[in-house]
């Protein structure tokens, strides 16, 4: 028997639950270098208009926000973070910390999440979406191909402070 799996945007403005808070820790932990706790940010992520964040629900989709405060930690298996923002050129969006958990790999929840991250760029006039993904995650590569993600010769340049 398969499993309804629902991709959805958590509604801005929205209280975080702590089953979801717990699920965003597990899920991030699966990147090995995110901080402990780093989902004490959910609640300032969700207020953002600018940010989407993505979960893939086991189960139908929450209706209402109590029916948000029903989910529990195991129905969350998979998160994205979409970032929007306008440039003086264009509406544009990165992709940050796609994650599937390791026992729902393989299902096409991962592309759920993409294609719900591109769709709701789309309806914000976003023109270029833009992801970092490690060259060693191999699925990854093959997911963000499929969805029509171009590799590029490019610097990456990075400054932490």
């Amino acid at each position: 028997m398969n499993e309804e799996i629902t991709v959805v945007r958590v509604p801005t403005g929205l209280p975080v639950p702590v089953a979801m808070q717990e699920a965003q820790d597990r899920l991030l932990a699966r990147f090995g270098d995110t901080p402990p706790h780093a989902a004490q940010n959910l609640q300032v992520v969700v207020n953002n208009p600018k940010t989407a964040l993505l979960f893939a629900v086991a189960g139908s989709a929450p209706q209402s926000l109590e029916d948000w405060q029903e989910i529990s930690t195991d129905q969350y298996v998979g998160t994205l973070t979409l970032i929007m923002v306008q440039t003086t050129i264009r509406n544009m969006a990165h992709i940050e910390h796609v994650v599937v958990e390791s026992g729902h790999e393989g299902k096409g929840i991962g592309r759920k999440l993409v294609e719900k991250a591109i769709e709701i760029g789309h309806q914000n006039d976003v023109t270029r979406f833009d992801l970092t993904s490690s060259p060693d995650k191999e699925a990854a590569q093959v997911l963000y191909k499929k969805t029509g993600f171009k590799l590029r010769e490019t610097n990456n340049w990075r400054f932490d402070g």
